[in-house]
């Protein structure tokens, strides 16, 4: 096995009695879905009253629960629009 995730999901396999490929496909599908619902939220443009009626977050069993704040997006476009005002690219490298 190549990783902590293919080892992870022959473990589950073997709990659970099913194909190690069944259960690698289960798991990617899950976290594919949590990629695709994140992706298709329009946070660039989206108010602080709309953010909190989507709301979206994700309680991944062991793990805990996957969310954000609107704190934390104001932060995150801010540092965009600083980066993108002040950093140039010149090439595959970044001038200040």
């Amino acid at each position: 096995m190549n990783s902590i995730l293919d080892w992870a999901t022959g473990q589950a396999a073997r709990e659970l009695g099913i194909n190690p490929a069944l259960a690698s496909l289960v798991y990617k599908s899950y976290w594919k879905f949590v990629r695709e619902t994140i992706a298709s939220l329009d946070l660039e443009n989206m108010s602080e009253e709309d953010f909190s009626k989507v709301a979206t977050n994700f309680n991944i069993p062991y793990i805990g629960k996957l969310y954000t704040g609107y704190d934390k997006i104001e932060k995150y476009r801010r540092k965009i629009k600083y980066l993108e005002n002040h950093v140039k690219v010149k090439g595959n490298k970044a001038h200040v």
